[in-house]
């Protein structure tokens, strides 16, 4: 069976990191080799939000060499990727024209959301009892250098996924001057912590979870401190030797821990605030352990390459995840649930039914995402709801999805109503050519489907939609008045035309 030489490159906050192997057809990966150098990316978008010249040549200089290496194993495919401190830097166009230019290296800057998408794939790809874990209940704490992730399952579903800029490189550089002028500087952090996650879901909440599963760069420097080595599936520590180590830490300056346990200083610099970020979440659990999976972003992309090379479709879990999200977004705003899931459902049975017409497949879950949470914006206002469902939508994180798409779902949400889509509109006209198309059938879409419950009492159901010449007839059945959904319909159908070169024409079949 022939295996494929790959790599994934990680162009992180704190460090650039490469994976090298080669993957089977059965998604079986053989570590060849493993590169960690540090970077001061995050150093420097986290306190001049830019990133420095100099600092960009070190970059490239490092990624010559991830290149060089990769020419030598004659690695057939690659994927790389920036994250937090190339994600918020002011000039972040034009460190990746740099490193693309200078190295040769196509880099994608990631959304949050995407980040934690190829986290949460490398787990469940890694963790052979990870079905078993999220349903009796997980928190899992994803901690980078300049943002935390905190999402949680229970009984096998996602419950909610929040992001706080409060990763352990950007808490440094935050209040790292303050560790020589106040002998309460680790005082001083515990509360910068607490209060900023003070406002997260699971603070809010009264439930608690059995397992932490802990991920984070210095998760192998505290196993390390521990004794213990990361093994291939998981470690577990207990928080009794958790705490123990935490406890002698306190006691010493960046200095000591540097001097005494032989780490690199830059690495000493930040262990006592993601000790603290992780201590934050244990009293939630009831297991009073740290399940620590030995995966880390480049991981998942090592997946995601598997997937691409033999078209491995998104596994139905994961779009699950990703609905799950918008539907706990929803409740925050106040949905109508029973109106969003019929929209939905009609949606999904429209585009379905529809595949010739439109061409799409993967978009399928942003039409249901779009469903989920086109009327958010009456949370605002009911006047013009659909322009307040477009602000809400286009400033939020929907677990993975990309920024792109998210902008997709939100110019969906706003277009529902009557207001058809135009190059006029700086939220549509600012797409992709090819993402305006794909916002545009997908708006078609979700508008017959929301004017087939326009009364939000559900009293339509489909049984079947069939192309009939230049017509596309939906044929409902019903045991009540209609008009209102009818009226709707009609008024819904002409953008659907444009768009497709077909009409649609609802028949509504009467039930005694």
């Amino acid at each position: 069976m022939r295996k494929h030489l790959i790599a994934a490159i990680d162009v992180g906050s704190h460090a650039l990191r490469m994976k090298i192997g080669e993957i089977s057809k059965n998604g079986e990966f053989r570590e060849l080799e493993n590169f960690r150098q540090l970077a001061s990316l995050g150093h420097d978008t986290f306190t001049k939000n830019k990133v420095s010249y100099e600092t960009v040549e070190r970059t490239c200089a490092v990624l010559k060499d991830f290149k060089k290496v990769m020419q030598d194993y004659n690695v057939e495919r690659y994927a790389a990727v920036a994250t937090s401190a190339v994600r918020e830097a002011e000039n972040k166009d034009y460190i990746v024209d740099q490193i693309n230019r200078k190295t040769g290296v196509e880099i994608r800057v990631l959304s949050n959301s995407e980040e934690q998408f190829l986290t949460h794939k490398a787990i469940k790809n890694s963790l052979g009892n990870y079905d078993e874990v999220i349903n009796e209940g997980a928190i899992i704490i994803v901690i980078g250098a300049g943002s935390i992730q905190v999402t949680t399952y229970k009984k096998g579903r996602l419950q909610s996924s929040q992001n706080v800029k409060l990763g352990a490189l950007r808490i440094r550089e935050l209040l790292g001057i303050l560790e020589n002028s106040s002998s309460k500087y680790y005082r001083i952090l515990e509360e910068f912590i607490s209060v900023n996650l003070e406002s997260l879901d699971i603070f809010q909440e009264a439930k608690s979870y059995k397992h932490l599963i802990a991920i984070g760069g210095e998760m192998s420097i505290i196993l390390h401190l521990m004794g213990k080595k990361q093994e291939e599936e998981y470690q577990i520590i207990e928080k009794e030797d958790f705490d123990h180590l935490y406890s002698q830490l306190l006691k010493m300056t960046t200095n000591e821990i540097w001097s005494t346990y032989k780490i690199k200083r830059e690495r000493a610099e930040i262990i006592v605030p993601s000790m603290m970020l992780f201590r934050k979440f244990l009293p939630r659990t009831t297991d009073g352990t740290l399940l620590v999976p030995g995966v880390a972003l480049t991981d998942g992309l090592v997946r995601t390459i598997y997937e691409d090379i033999y078209k491995q479709s998104v596994q139905e879990e994961t779009i699950g995840d990703i609905i799950t999200c918008a539907r706990q977004i929803g409740k925050k705003f106040n949905n109508n649930q029973n109106h969003v899931d019929a929209v939905e459902s009609f949606a999904v049975a429209i585009f379905d039914r529809t595949k010739r017409l439109h061409g799409l497949k993967e978009e399928k879950v942003l039409l249901r995402v779009a469903s989920q949470l086109h009327d958010i914006g009456k949370y605002i206002g009911l006047d013009q709801h659909a322009n307040h469902s477009y602000a809400i939508i286009h400033k939020l994180e929907i677990f993975g999805l990309s920024d792109a798409q998210v902008e997709i779902v939100a110019n969906v949400s706003k277009y529902h109503g009557y207001n058809s889509p135009n190059n006029r509109d700086f939220s549509f006209r600012s797409m992709s050519g090819k993402d305006r198309i794909t916002a545009a059938k997908l708006t078609a879409i979700l508008r017959l489907a929301d004017a087939l419950d326009h009364s939000h009492n559900q009293k339509l159901s489909i049984n079947s939609i069939r192309n009939e010449g230049n017509n596309l007839v939906i044929r409902c059945e019903s045991t009540e008045n209609t008009v209102l959904e009818e009226w709707a319909f009609d008024h819904k159908t002409d953008f659907f035309e444009e768009v497709f070169g077909v009409t649609p024409i609802l028949r509504i079949k009467r039930k005694l």
